[in-house]
């Protein structure tokens, strides 16, 4: 799969749920407000952040996933011997783990969702242990301090019900827009890093 697919994939999802933040918005500024809407507005607004750091998320751990496949590939076409790298990676040698055969390094999605956050600076750590420096990319670090922000108060509802009184509905409706532009600095970077 092509990187801008994959990013085409949550831009969707992105703006499909910016259209329902707002619509709810519109909802609970009406005359005749939506009740179910304007009683649990705190209710909506953490649903809906928590889904957009959920995209972010999903989205990195797709990247990071696809981005591993082409190393693996390209790995074993090379075909190296398993036992060449293991000696030359490896301090100490052991007989039990040497394997006369082609070096096959494959990731599982569970491998990369272990190590992939929607924190940036997490972010960074897991995409250099693929071979991507996210920090030499000015747009991803134009936009890393806000999603950190996001992401932690994202954290603080999740794991402390934290409230959500300081956002609004169009605050979300622009932290879709931030999220999309990080997003997609990501998808150009790692796309032009493999040639795409």
């Amino acid at each position: 799969m092509q990187f801008n697919e994959l990013y085409g994939k949550y831009e969707g999802l992105l703006t499909s749920l910016k259209g329902i933040i707002s619509q709810s918005e519109s909802r609970v500024l009406k005359e005749d407000p939506d009740e179910i809407f304007s009683d649990n507005i705190n209710f909506f607004v953490k649903s809906y952040l928590i889904n957009i750091c959920t995209y972010l998320e999903a989205y990195l751990q797709d990247v990071a996933f696809e981005h591993t496949n082409r190393i693996s590939e390209r790995l074993k076409d090379a075909s190296i011997p398993h036992n060449f790298l293991y000696w030359k990676l490896t301090k100490d040698v052991k007989e039990k783990e040497l394997a006369f055969e082609d070096a096959n390094y494959r990731f599982n999605k569970k491998e990369i969702s272990d190590a992939i956050s929607g924190n940036p600076y997490k972010t960074i750590k897991a995409f250099k242990l693929i071979g991507i420096d996210l920090n030499s990319d000015d747009k991803f670090n134009e936009h890393k301090e806000l999603i950190n922000s996001i992401v932690n108060k994202r954290n603080n509802i999740i794991h402390h019900n934290d409230d959500a009184s300081d956002i609004s509905f169009s605050d979300l409706i622009a932290n879709v827009d931030v999220f999309l532009e990080y997003m997609s600095s990501i998808d150009k970077f790692i796309a032009n890093l493999n040639g795409e």
